[in-house]
């Protein structure tokens, strides 16, 4: 199928391309000189704010229009002509077919109402739907036949390189754009809706180039994430095995919920994804890996991902499980979850488990899941030599902070184990400083965690990999 990050980004610089027609009908103005006739910018607002934001926002309106709008309309034909999809699909594609022509079609000639030399560079056009068409006809984009994620590592640096011209773009918009504004509206004699309007064709280009940026900027480090190829080179080095239903991946993909303050807490606090943030502790013991999700485009931000078959997953998982220095689990129910917390009981040492807990509802989901499957297991396998299972206890209030502001974060805490299984529960941060810089969080959060990983660091090494 069609790539959907391509459409969107598409049909966000469309409604980029719209607001900044908007503004240049106002700015620029047509003159005559007999029988010649040319485009400049009105007298009262010919500064040099004005001709860079001019430049600017016309080289990304030709590069849309020309570029990016083609090929994804190529694309979109390609499916439509080629693809084996359901009818809500089909419909869904045609819409989108529609609606990029028509936006296009119409910026198209409005800027040519404004400049009438303003020609079509259709050599241009014919390369980017031909190479849209091409690239869609190859098949899934980002997706191998073997269901395992694909990365292009060129594509994920040219994806980078683009993020950042963006930020760097968005970020001079945003510099001219205060000036910009004061010169549009010291016109005299302007109608009560004009300055409302040019505000948001000033501000809107800005927050939208930004929003673009972060999202290429995220796809060009999932192109370039590290893929395990193999789990078998992971014998002979030490690793923490992170356990997960695929189910939350989607959740986990997203920025960690900010800590409160926004007043007085410094930008960039929590950057990267959930998974990031919450496995960054442990990446000073060891190399984080986990099992990645069959069939997924790319790998998300966190953990080293590596694949298995579907359907023969149980033995590496077993083995993977039996040489990890730590095992950390996602207190969360699914039948996979379920499985290997009671093969970790099975083959590693207490210590070495680790749960991390998101919420009283799911976790007594876990417990009563874990139940189940330890009783239906130990009655059903009778060879193995099952320990007892181990006392999942309730989890105990926050503790009145005093200082500071309340931290509302999913993860409530992380419980690990003595030798003899007896539970210790360590909270996570429930209270922040008022009054922090950037690197205030991380450190609290190695320090509250310092309990949990210190132990670790003292282990033995695991079991070899085998």
């Amino acid at each position: 199928m069609v790539n959907t990050l391509c459409v969107r980004l598409v049909l966000l610089g469309l409604v980029f391309v719209a607001l900044w027609v908007v503004t240049v009908g106002y700015v620029v103005e047509l003159r005559h000189v007999e029988t010649l006739s040319y485009v400049v910018i009105r007298d009262e607002l010919d500064t040099m704010f004005v001709r860079w934001a001019l430049f600017i926002g016309d080289v990304v309106t030709w590069a849309i229009l020309f570029s990016l709008a083609p090929a994804a309309l190529g694309a979109i034909i390609s499916n439509l002509v080629t693809g084996h999809m359901s009818r809500p699909q089909a419909l869904a594609f045609m819409a989108t077919l529609v609606t990029i022509t028509a936006t296009g079609v119409s910026g198209i000639a409005t800027k040519m109402s404004i400049d009438k030399h303003y020609a079509i560079p259709w050599l241009v056009v014919v390369i980017a739907a031909v190479g849209g068409l091409a690239q869609s006809a190859g098949g899934p984009v980002g997706r191998s036949s073997d269901g395992r994620a694909h990365q292009s590592p060129g594509r994920g640096r040219v994806l980078t390189v683009l993020g950042w011209t963006l930020g760097a773009l968005a970020l001079s918009v945003a510099l001219i754009g205060g000036p910009l504004y004061g010169d549009l509206v010291s016109v005299a004699d302007l109608p009560s809706w004009v300055p409302p309007l040019i505000a948001v064709a000033v501000v809107v280009p800005a927050l939208l180039l930004s929003a673009v940026s972060a999202v290429l900027l995220k796809r060009g480090r999932r192109h370039r994430h590290r893929i395990i190829p193999s789990f078998e080179e992971l014998a002979g080095e030490r690793y923490l095995l992170y356990l997960r239903p695929f189910a939350i991946d989607r959740a986990m993909a997203f920025p960690p919920d900010e800590a409160p303050g926004w007043s007085t807490r410094s930008p960039f606090e929590l950057p990267g994804t959930h998974e990031e943030f919450l496995l960054r502790p442990f990446r000073r013991l060891g190399r984080v890996v986990a099992i990645g999700q069959p069939g997924e485009r790319l790998p998300e931000l966190g953990a080293e991902r590596g694949y298995l078959p579907v359907d023969d997953w149980q033995d590496m998982v077993s083995r993977l499980i039996h040489g990890a220095h730590a095992v950390i689990m996602t207190a969360v129910p699914g039948p996979g979850t379920m499985w290997e917390f009671t093969e970790a009981l099975r083959t590693t040492a207490p210590v070495r488990l680790l749960l991390l807990i998101y919420g009283d509802e799911l976790y007594h989901a876990f417990r009563e899941g874990a139940a189940q499957e330890y009783a239906s297991r130990s009655s059903a396998e009778t060879d193995v030599n099952w320990p007892p299972l181990p006392h999942l206890p309730e989890i105990p209030p926050p503790a009145p902070h005093t200082r500071g502001l309340p931290w509302d974060f999913p993860l409530k805490g992380i419980l690990s184990f003595d030798h003899e299984w007896r539970p210790r529960f360590t909270r996570f941060p429930p209270a922040v400083p008022r009054l922090r810089h950037v690197w205030t969080i991380r450190r609290l959060v190695r320090r509250e965690l310092t309990p949990v990983l210190q132990p670790l660091s003292q282990l033995a090494p695991a079991p070899p990999f085998a």
